[in-house]
């Protein structure tokens, strides 16, 4: 994703597997660690759903362009997205030194795993970081050393939301999930159908996006079993209607 070239940064960790564990997978409990910010697309361009399956949705709120791309040790194999990161860069006059939220919407494969962490964000994202008006020149530097922490994901009220995807058919559904709070992320998505809470799991095949094979007798309206990755479990009935629309978003009356 990136076409920027960058030099490796050298990060000094004693134990690699131990970090992973402590920066990647807690909240905040050992304070920022280092890493390398890029960015991609337009300047002030809103970045990519790609990978993780949410498509433009990241144009718009509740992420509002504040996503970044991870690389492996950020992405997890797409166990990352949904994950949210402070990210703060110190160079001046560039940066502003104040923390900034991002949600891991994509990976950034090849070089991105030159160094350790590296994030790619969203032009716009990147530019959030600048001192006022001096977005553009941060953007110029091309990339700059950052900190980082992970967060837990706050929406400021907004539910998880399905977005049924396009090759659905009676013999197959899939969702693609957004807008989780907390981890960010899930332990297993159930499914229910026909308005009962017979609920069958779902597989998660790419991203975050799970789905069922079926037969034509399953049918809409459809419920959900949903648990946290970090264990938490709501049900939300009736969320896909009877008469849904493939590649639809459906908003929930849920979030952890």
């Amino acid at each position: 994703m990136v076409s920027i070239p960058f030099t490796a940064v050298t990060i000094l960790l004693l134990n690699l597997s131990s970090c992973l564990c402590v920066r990647n997978n807690t909240f905040g409990q050992n304070g920022f660690a280092s890493a390398l910010a890029t960015w991609y697309g337009d300047e002030t361009g809103s970045g990519s759903g790609g990978a993780c399956g949410w498509e433009d949705d990241v144009k718009y709120p509740p992420f509002s362009s504040m996503i970044a791309a991870g690389n492996a040790n950020i992405f997890l194999k797409g166990k990352g997205c949904g994950r949210c990161f402070q990210i703060f860069c110190s160079r001046q006059p560039y940066c502003s030194g104040q923390p900034v939220t991002v949600t891991i919407s994509d990976e950034c494969p090849g070089a991105c795993n030159d160094v350790p962490f590296h994030f790619d964000l969203s032009g716009f994202a990147f530019g959030s970081m600048a001192n006022p008006g001096q977005d553009h020149n941060l953007r110029q530097l091309g990339q700059v050393d950052v900190s980082y922490q992970r967060v837990p994901c706050s929406y400021g009220g907004t539910n998880i939301a399905f977005r049924v995807d396009k090759k659905c058919n009676p013999n197959w559904f899939a969702v693609a999930l957004e807008y989780a709070d907390g981890d960010g992320g899930f332990q297993s998505v159930e499914i229910a159908a026909g308005g009962t809470q017979n609920f069958v799991g779902m597989n998660n095949i790419w991203g975050v996006v799970w789905k069922r094979d079926i037969d034509p007798s399953f049918q809409p309206p459809y419920s959900f079993r949903l648990t946290s990755a970090d264990g938490k479990t709501f049900v939300t009935n009736n969320v896909i209607p009877q008469n849904f629309a493939v590649g639809q978003k459906y908003l929930s009356n849920v979030n952890f």
